[in-house]
């Protein structure tokens, strides 16, 4: 009897997985190559995508239909993001080239060429200036306004990625070893370099919006939140949360109490910025990439192998299946909407 009750719940699990699972997106965009990069408009009526072979395009969100097309055979999108509401778009490739262009026609206003694989591309607050940097460890300050290079920094070594600081007065960059460099974002000058605590290979990090606590994700499963002092930050971590496997990255909520992070043993752990205690735990059957609040930070929308899964609550999660590996996805601002992009050649907009 017992035995039975077993079979019976399996396949009722089972059945419940399948209910949750959707195939159907309600908008596809197709390219020749895998999707690395895709996003809304800021009125969300438009679809910006980028892919590996060379296809950049704007897409209409409502119907699909391709509005404008920038191709650069052989290469590969490694950026591409709105700026000025939507009435320009910036993008970078492999080769190092950086080019801000109209939304409307695709023509040129400003190219840069970059030494190196663009790591980042950060424009500041005002939209005023980019930060690029890449993997040969050079950083530059490019003029949104007038195409100038208004500062460049450089660091031996390859780095993970680089930012801005809260105030814009600065640049940082940070390797694996755990050293980050920073420099003076006007003058291009290095103002300090120093060092995590933890020493095992650094994954990534992330500021708070004040810049007072940062937090740092390695390696070997630790995820921890540090507090700023002096130029670096405090000996010891305010709280920490463990995987049990590499962490792949991790994230802020709204209100900086609690810290959302994912890792290669296929799981999402939300947990207190404070104290590090435990909130939720959600499982996957492959390590995760990504992972996203929802507006409201009820919802959960998380990336794994060739699924994405909607958490909301202790219901089973909602599953949406693309062809090949999901690259990234994103919410919509009301939360009615999914854009997510994958190797399959696609973008594909699901209505939850």
């Amino acid at each position: 009897m017992t035995k039975l009750l077993s079979m019976l719940f399996v396949m009722l699990m089972i059945a419940a997985s399948a209910l949750a699972q959707t195939n159907e997106a309600a908008l596809a965009l197709e390219h020749e190559g895998g999707v690395v990069t895709a996003s809304w408009n800021p009125e969300e009526t438009k679809i910006l995508s980028a892919s590996q072979n060379g296809n950049l395009r704007i897409w209409s969100a409502e119907d699909g239909e391709a509005l404008l097309s920038l191709d650069q055979p052989d290469t590969s999108f490694t950026h591409a993001l709105w700026l000025n509401d939507g009435a320009s778009i910036l993008y970078a490739d492999e080769s190092g080239a950086v080019t801000l262009s109209s939304a409307s026609d695709g023509e040129t206003i400003f190219s840069w060429s970059l030494n190196g694989l663009p790591l980042t591309l950060a424009p500041n607050a005002d939209e005023s200036l980019v930060l690029a940097f890449t993997d040969a460890g050079e950083g530059s300050i490019l003029s949104l306004a007038d195409g100038a290079v208004v500062a460049g920094v450089s660091r031996p070594g390859p780095v993970i990625a680089a930012e801005w600081s809260a105030d814009e007065t600065q640049l940082r960059a940070w390797s694996e070893d755990g050293r980050v460099v920073v420099w003076d974002s006007r003058t291009g000058d290095e103002v300090a370099t120093w060092s995590l605590p933890h020493r095992a290979m650094l994954q990534g990090l992330d500021w708070n919006a004040d810049d007072s606590q940062v937090l740092a994700w390695f390696t070997d499963g630790n995820v921890s939140v540090y507090r700023r002092e002096g130029v670096g930050v405090a000996g010891r971590a305010v709280s920490s949360a463990r995987h049990r496997s590499f962490v792949r990255q991790a994230i802020w909520s709204a209100d900086e109490s609690m810290v959302m992070s994912w890792a290669g043993d296929d799981t999402v752990h939300i947990w207190s910025a404070r104290d590090g205690g435990s909130q939720q735990v959600y499982r996957h059957e492959d390590w995760v990439i990504g992972a996203r609040w929802d507006q409201t930070e009820e919802r959960v929308l998380s990336w794994s192998h060739i699924y994405l899964y909607l958490w909301d609550g202790d219901a089973p999660p909602r599953r949406f299946r693309h062809g090949n590996l999901v690259r990234g996805a994103s919410w919509s601002s009301d939360g009615a909407r999914i854009l997510s992009w994958s190797w399959d050649g696609t973008a594909l907009v699901w209505t939850p």
